[in-house]
């Protein structure tokens, strides 16, 4: 009778053949040992390797740049948005300059990345953060001038020496601006919480102007996917003029009580 040692030893598990493991790691071969054919071909495919190694590298280091110029972007937005908060404005404007200062050595940093032929090879990358940018100084210029800005402001606020630090593309330009409505409908709001009837009429008719224009260089094929921008244009100067309109009939309404009070 077998004993139970015997028994466990003669199990199949105890009697199946382990599986061999294969190393299919890659070795290096010597330089020595492979023929010239073959080393101009290993040669070849390291300088690719390297190329798109530096490619991707350069890449990410726009992407990382870009992403933080679109925080800071924001930041001087929600700056100037405080305007109507304030009894001094220019205290906001000090701080907005601050944070633009901060803002150009960012572009100062990627301007490295963007030298040549890779302000092009590189500008999907890099278009987010500049059409933040246009956004913010857009805004700026609005709550400043009561205009638009133009593409040549653009160009001269990023200028620092002999000239602009990156290079503006139209379609950068007129994407930037075409996401401004959406700010100026925002201080709008903000304004008719205070009660303040001409800020209100000088963005509804900031607004009127803007879709006018910007229709007409969507619908001309300048950029990719007009419909997204044109909606939200539309929906921004939608909302101002409901706004403008409550905010009128309402008037109208507290003025006729007035003067029925008084009779």
């Amino acid at each position: 009778m077998n004993s139970p040692m015997d028994t466990a030893e003669d199990s199949p598990q105890r009697l199946a053949k382990k599986p061999k493991v294969h190393n299919n790691k890659p070795t290096d071969i010597p330089m020595e040992h492979v023929s010239d054919s073959k080393r101009e071909i290993l040669t070849l495919f390291t300088n690719y390797r390297n190329t798109l190694d530096a490619h991707y590298d350069q890449r990410e280091r726009v992407i990382k740049c870009s992403r933080d110029i679109t925080a800071l972007s924001k930041k001087i937005v929600f700056s100037l948005l405080r305007i109507t908060q304030v009894t001094n404005p220019e205290s906001v404007f000090r701080d907005a300059e601050k944070q633009h200062a901060q803002v150009l050595d960012l572009f100062r940093k990627i301007s490295v990345e963007l030298q040549g032929s890779n302000s092009l090879k590189y500008n999907r990358q890099a278009t987010p953060g500049i059409q933040e940018y246009i956004e913010a100084i857009g805004l700026w210029t609005f709550l400043q001038d009561g205009k638009l800005i133009s593409k040549e402001q653009v160009l001269e606020r990023l200028s620092v020496g002999a000239g602009p630090l990156v290079s503006v593309t139209d379609e950068d330009y007129i994407l930037g601006i075409s996401d401004l409505p959406g700010e100026v409908n925002r201080y709008c709001i903000n304004a008719i919480g205070k009660g303040d009837r001409e800020a209100v009429k000088k963005c509804l008719a900031f607004l009127r102007l803007m879709k006018e224009g910007v229709n007409l260089l969507l619908c001309g094929g300048y950029v990719r996917d007009p419909d997204k921008k044109v909606a939200v244009l539309d929906s921004s100067l939608e909302k101002t003029e409901r706004a403008f309109y409550s905010m009128s009939i309402r008037e109208s309404e507290m003025s006729a009580r007035s003067v029925s009070m008084a009779v």
